[in-house]
């Protein structure tokens, strides 16, 4: 498959929300306990500022949005500013598309590698046991679980090849 990974722009916001809704949509379909609020707690001006900060990533194929990512050097939960890691955060797909996952980590190792950062980190809700397989599978080895006022979560990390 052909894709395309490149910088989010202001004018994709509303595609980039639609495919927020659109999953949410589907784990509540699917009476998957995620996301239920998502877009409440991260509003689209939260979306603007990470795409004016230049961290925010969209995948497309064939003109489409299939994948949207956040990469940045900062996480709440992580709570770390010494490490010399990327955070991953908002990673979305579109209905129906298999294996972006792999896509999305490869760029971010890439883009790791590229600004000397020795970690990959995401987080996740603790039980969430399938997305929690998924981030095993891809080399992301559980550092330790954290609470906060809403839900239990896993912190993960990937260290990348020297």
């Amino acid at each position: 498959m052909n894709y395309q990974i490149e910088l989010a722009n202001i004018k994709d916001i509303d595609s980039i929300l639609k495919l927020y809704s659109d999953r949410m949509k589907w784990f509540k379909d699917n009476n998957i306990k995620q996301w239920s609020r998502y877009l409440e707690h991260h509003p689209k001006e939260e979306f603007k500022k990470t795409i004016k900060n230049g961290t925010f990533y969209i995948i497309k194929q064939n003109n489409e949005l299939v994948a949207c990512f956040d990469i940045s050097t900062d996480s709440k939960p992580w709570n770390d500013n010494i490490t010399p890691a990327y955070y991953i955060h908002k990673v979305v797909t579109k209905i129906g598309y298999k294996n972006l996952g792999q896509i999305i980590f490869e760029k971010c190792k890439e883009l790791a590698k590229l600004n000397g950062k020795k970690y990959l980190r995401i987080e996740c809700l603790k039980s969430n046991k399938k997305l929690n397989d998924i981030y095993e599978r891809h080399n992301f080895k559980l550092a330790r679980y954290g609470n906060n006022e809403r839900y239990s979560y896993s912190l993960r990390e990937l260290k990348l090849d020297e």
